[in-house]
């Protein structure tokens, strides 16, 4: 009796339906970023394509598949809503490969591996990051560590036409991922050195819990975030 043909390895799908009977299935990833250049309402715009290679063993058979997470025209002008969006169905993939008991490795998009080889002119289009959007990365999957650093940077405090020395209670987060570290810095809370002793205590005492609501946001993300006072 003749075997039955096995099916092209062309999606997930037959990956996934294989390891269910019993195959043994090897898998690596490549991210690739790419970009094209589309036509939307009559005028020429960047589209970008982020898109993940698959290439391994299916029961012995070497196979190689391109999956695409996400095709978005001006989507070069957001790049981290890029890698939110493709990461959250990246992590769904992972999810159904695993399942079906596929070892794979959970790496995911991020600004290296996926805009690092775009136009020069695409990639400093990187938008300014706040604390929501690594909250976004570490819920997505994307292993995000954090220090934090308080600082009290002076400033000249102008009111009525008159100056004043001051200061202000700022907050330096710097988030790492494995392609590297960023810094963010925040303004919780400023005040003037002529100010009486009791309302400095009482400044610090309010951006201390202003502060503390967005480490207690961080860390609900997964992130471990040291408590601080200023």
């Amino acid at each position: 009796m003749a075997g039955t043909q096995s099916q092209p390895v062309n999606m997930l799908a037959v990956l996934i339906n294989d390891a269910v009977k019993g195959k043994k299935v090897t898998l690596r990833t490549k991210f690739i970023g790419e970009v094209l250049r589309v036509q939307r309402e009559g005028r020429p715009t960047d589209a970008i394509i982020l898109s993940v290679e698959y290439s391994g063993k299916d029961d012995g058979k070497p196979f190689k598949l391109k999956k695409n997470y996400l095709f978005a025209d001006d989507s070069v002008q957001h790049p981290l809503e890029c890698l939110l969006i493709a990461n959250n169905r990246l992590k769904m993939d992972y999810h159904r490969l695993k399942k079906a008991g596929i070892p794979v490795k959970e790496d995911f998009f991020t600004f290296e591996n996926s805009f690092k080889n775009l136009p020069e002119y695409i990639s400093k289009k990187r938008t300014p990051l706040r604390l929501q959007d690594f909250i976004h990365l570490c819920r997505a999957g994307v292993p995000v560590s954090v220090q934090l650093i308080l600082k009290f940077p002076d400033l000249t405090l102008k009111q009525d036409g008159i100056e004043k020395k001051g200061y202000a209670c700022v907050a330096e987060f710097t988030f790492k991922t494995k392609d590297g570290g960023t810094r963010v810095e925040k303004l919780y809370g400023f005040g003037s050195h002529e100010d009486t002793k009791g309302y400095q205590a009482e400044l610090r005492t309010v951006a201390t819990k202003r502060l503390e609501r967005d480490c207690e946001r961080l860390r609900r993300a997964g992130m471990k975030v040291e408590k601080l006072r200023f």
